[in-house]
């Protein structure tokens, strides 16, 4: 190695490291650990074992959501990269930038077509074909690089970390082992990498400025304009712009399901969470009445639309997305980045032009049903509402909890991680991890609250160790309905499949993956309100602690929260109708 000449592993390292990253996630394997030699010798780097792949890439999603930049996560060839590939899916499906750096064999085997192990064999006689695992994670990803040749290695991995970036999507990089050290120019490295989305080349400069003005003019002519921000205004790093332009016109504003907390919860102008007929009345009734609905990031998945049941007419809506803006009825402007247009409008805005603002919606809270245990699902959210602390990150698990988390009372410079939309069970508890990593990273000592069921976590409980091994701030409140609550409020309550191995002793389990009890974890069990409160509001006790603690609260198996039950009735029924239409049509 020379002065100007590095390996491609440590170039590979030293530009995550410009992204900010010190924490590499990954599981080893033969085909990685050389490369895995290289994370050692950068500066303040640290990486971090995970019980399997798939757990390290739920931590990955976890960990980008949180950063809002890309984790970095390192398998294996083969069963490390298909292991993790549900939560690569899970990552693309709700766009969370994730770098997946696969160690794979070595070229001179490759050229060989050798029956190596991690390879699957060709069909019947035909060779194995080492590459035959990118094509499948290429449905998942937004830029596949498989570094074979030594003079293009640098400007691959560029590619692969600017797509990443700009696209907030997983990506893959594929490293042989024999491209782990052949050295390349490091001089590259001086340039920075153009990670700013920009729409040169689809608009020009002129026609942006003149598409910004007629958003503007909307805005103006509006009687009763309102802010929708969607999640992917969260992922792609508007979250300020969109606090900016709340605070700056005082404009009634709105989240939706996947985006509570992008805007500052205690501001004036916040009104609630959207979601459809899945909304608290008043809500849906003040966004679907208004004439102007600036929807910023709109992700329109069915949990995030309350069942499809979102009513903003296209002649009111202006749409502000990644992959193209829309004003109004009139076509899409593909290829529009909507972040560019978003910080000229909340530059431009001149809030003395807008209408004034209407009274704020009366909102009428709906109250989860009265469940056969002391606790509820409504009342664990009330007092973790009390518990959360201004900057706190929630992780909810897919589940029932998920369903009862819009009602969370934020704080400022809180947000939710939930995969309401993949929907991938046992997500949460490893995603935590990767969000209180995440939280080193930026500092300031935030905490994170993990909602997580029991039959979710039995999924993923190895992490548990994890936390406990970095003494992770994670409050976890396990919440032990006897098995998929979930499933049986969508089908068969008293199947047993619905049903989990039974009587986990659940507070013994931190202890169990490497704690003191006491002293560096802490379990309680709970089954009254009476006791849980006693806990969550014990603000100089237990949550002053930054050490894993873990809660395990008892519920009713049939607690169900009205969201779940409402949009169970809604798509049941779409269902029904689809099923019926289709069955007239084609003859069946």
């Amino acid at each position: 190695m020379t002065a100007d000449k590095i390996p491609i592993a440590d170039y590979l390292f030293q530009r995550l490291a410009q992204l900010g990253l010190s924490h590499i996630f990954g599981v080893p394997g033969d085909f990685n650990l050389t490369l895995l030699d290289h994370v050692y010798v950068q500066p303040d780097f640290k990486w971090v074992g995970f019980c399997n792949e798939l757990n390290a890439a739920y931590a990955a999603d976890g960990f980008g959501r949180v950063k809002r930049s890309p984790a970095a996560l390192i398998t294996t060839y083969g069963v490390g990269e298909l292991s993790a590939i549900n939560g690569i899916s899970g990552a693309h499906a709700e766009q969370v930038p994730i770098i997946h750096i696969v160690g794979t064999t070595a070229r001179p085997i490759q050229e060989k077509q050798l029956l190596i192990h991690h390879v699957t064999p060709g069909r019947g006689l035909n060779p194995p074909d080492h590459k035959i695992y990118a094509k499948v994670s290429e449905p998942f990803s937004c830029a596949t690089e498989y570094l074979y040749d030594v003079s293009t290695a640098a400007s691959q991995i560029d590619r692969v970390i600017t797509e990443v970036y700009k696209q907030s999507l997983p990506g893959y990089i594929y490293i042989p082992v024999d491209m782990v050290n052949p050295l390349v120019p490091s001089n590259a490295l001086s340039v920075p990498l153009p990670l700013a989305p920009s729409n040169e080349g689809i608009l020009t400069e002129a026609d942006e400025d003149a598409l910004v003005d007629r958003i503007l003019n909307m805005l103006y002519t509006a009687k009763n304009p309102v802010i929708l921000a969607d999640t992917l205004a969260v992922r792609h790093h508007a979250s300020e712009l969109v606090k900016e332009l709340v605070d700056k016109t005082q404009m009634w504003s709105f989240a939706t399901v996947l985006s509570h907390g992008v805007i500052d919860e205690t501001h004036p102008a916040y009104v609630g969470i959207y979601n459809g007929l899945g909304s608290h009345t008043g809500i849906a009734e003040a966004v679907h009445g208004s004439d102007l609905v600036l929807n910023i990031g709109p992700l329109l998945t069915d949990s995030n639309t309350g069942g499809f049941t979102r009513d903003i007419k296209p002649e009111n809506a202006v749409l502000l997305h990644p992959l193209y803006v829309q004003l109004k009825d009139e076509p899409l402007l593909e290829g529009v980045h909507f972040l560019p247009v978003l910080a000229k409008l909340v530059e431009r805005i001149d809030p003395t032009k807008l209408a004034p603002r209407a009274l704020k919606p009366v909102v009428t809270i709906v109250e989860d049903r009265p469940g056969k245990s002391d606790i509820t699902l409504a009342k664990i959210v009330s007092n973790v509402s009390d518990y959360i602390q201004p900057g706190d990150v929630v992780v909810a698990e897919v589940g029932t909890v998920q369903f009862a988390s819009p009602d969370l009372v934020f704080k400022e410079n809180n947000e939710i991680i939930t995969q309401v939309f993949y929907s991938s069970i046992g997500h949460a508890l490893p995603a935590s991890v990767g969000a209180a990593f995440a939280l080193r990273e930026l500092g300031g000592g935030r905490r994170v609250v993990l909602l997580e069921g029991d039959g979710s976590s039995q999924m993923t409980i190895q992490e548990l160790g994890t936390m406990v091994r970095f003494n992770l701030d994670v409050t976890i409140f396990l919440l032990n309905n006897s098995g998929y609550s979930i499933e049986r409020a969508i089908w068969g309550p008293d199947q047993g499949y619905n049903d989990i191995c039974p009587n986990w002793k659940w507070t013994q389990l931190l202890e169990t993956f490497g704690g003191t009890e006491g002293k560096t974890v802490l379990s309680k069990q709970v089954a009254t309100e009476k006791k849980l409160r006693e806990i969550t509001s014990d603000k100089d006790g237990f949550g002053k602690l930054t050490i894993p603690r873990l809660v395990e609260v008892i519920l009713d198996a049939k607690d169900y929260p009205w969201r779940l039950e409402q949009q169970i009735e809604i798509m049941g029924g779409k269902n029904r109708d689809m099923i019926i239409e289709y069955a007239a049509t084609h003859d069946v």
